[in-house]
């Protein structure tokens, strides 16, 4: 039963994770599949450079969705309304 529970726990997790990691076409307005720093600042009011530098962990310039998840984890960024 315990292994139900889990598998079951571990189902939602990996549904959840897939919804949380897709592109907001609501940020990145050019559709190239990141968020550069200009789309971020456009949304995010808090957002400076090395804000976006401390998000950009791989350094190309770039917040893609692994580095955007990670930074609201962290509580970085906010949760988006909707």
């Amino acid at each position: 039963m315990k292994l139900l529970h889990m598998a079951t726990a571990f189902g939602i997790a990996s549904v959840t994770m897939a919804y949380a990691m897709e592109i907001n076409p609501e940020i990145d307005t050019n559709s190239d599949g990141v968020y550069s720093y200009p789309e971020m600042e456009a949304v995010f009011e808090d957002m400076t450079e090395d804000l976006f530098i401390k998000i950009d962990t791989n350094a190309d310039g770039a917040i893609d969705v692994d580095e955007f998840a990670v930074a609201q984890d962290a509580e970085l960024l906010p949760a988006l309304d909707g």
